[in-house]
């Protein structure tokens, strides 16, 4: 689950400022939307987003998991908040800025698709289904962005093998915050 959050954090990211043409898809790939995010922004001559150092935060808003026992669940809901990250730095260069590719829309794995990827004058709306070992991750994404800065929510419905039925519901906030330390921004 924080795959995804992270992988979609990159991609809504990379394609803030993308402010010019829309960029509507069905059905796609992560390669297909790095693409056409691409195209989008290169073909206008600018950067996809501004180059430097980014901060995301995210926070779960809520959790739940049908069908479990409550021992279970705390557990769970223990072992989250172990690993939620209070912030996560990124330095996007020059490059990624230019043109992204697939990892940063749906992981290097291959397993998610996108049912639908619009993004366009400032608001982005997704829906992505990763077919993982351990069930189907099935993920929605809404949100607004601008060159330095996109905040969304994120819900992720877990189908199929152990954590079935499982939701949780994330709110992201990223911002540029400045040059890079020492690297090509």
């Amino acid at each position: 689950m924080y795959r995804i959050v992270f992988c979609l954090g990159g991609a809504l990211a990379l394609a803030a400022c993308n402010r010019g043409p829309q960029v509507n898809l069905k059905n796609a790939s992560g390669q297909q939307v790095a693409q056409a995010v691409s195209k989008s922004a290169v073909g206008s001559g600018q950067y996809v987003i501004q180059p430097g150092e980014w901060i995301t935060r995210t926070s779960i808003v809520e959790r739940s998991y049908p069908g479990m026992s409550p021992e279970f669940q705390q557990q769970m809901q223990r072992a989250m908040a172990a690993q939620q990250p209070n912030a996560l730095n990124r330095c996007v260069t020059t490059e990624e800025a230019r043109k992204p590719n697939e990892d940063f829309f749906a992981g290097q794995d291959g397993s998610c698709r996108f049912a639908h990827f619009t993004m366009g004058k400032g608001r982005i709306d997704v829906h992505m289904v990763c077919q993982q070992p351990r069930g189907t991750q099935t993920s929605n994404i809404s949100g607004t962005y601008s060159p330095t800065s996109y905040s969304m929510e994120i819900s992720t419905l877990t189908s199929g093998g152990e954590g079935s039925g499982a939701l949780t519901k994330m709110h992201v906030e990223a911002r540029r915050i400045g040059d890079c330390a020492g690297k090509g921004s």
